[in-house]
């Protein structure tokens, strides 16, 4: 098999065109409970918070505590 011939920043440019991490667990997120990542980016900048059965899902697909998720310290903070 004869390998392709790319130059580094053709290589750079594909790489950067992949979505981050963070960008993933957003999909994730959204996906997981049928929501937009506009909604889950809102949950994460503390604006909005997701209703119970939804913050039950999240915190069963992530194995975590559900009074963890939603900290009102942090929702207070973000408010001001």
């Amino acid at each position: 098999m004869k390998a392709k011939k790319k130059s580094l920043k053709e290589l750079y440019n594909e790489r950067k065109q992949m979505p981050t991490h963070a960008e993933m667990f957003i999909t994730e997120v959204a996906e997981l409970t049928h929501r937009s990542a506009n909604t889950v980016k809102m949950w994460l900048l503390g604006r909005q918070v997701p209703d119970e059965l939804t913050q039950s899902v999240i915190a069963d697909h992530f194995n975590v505590d559900i009074n963890g998720l939603f900290p009102i310290e942090t929702l207070k903070a973000t408010a001001l």
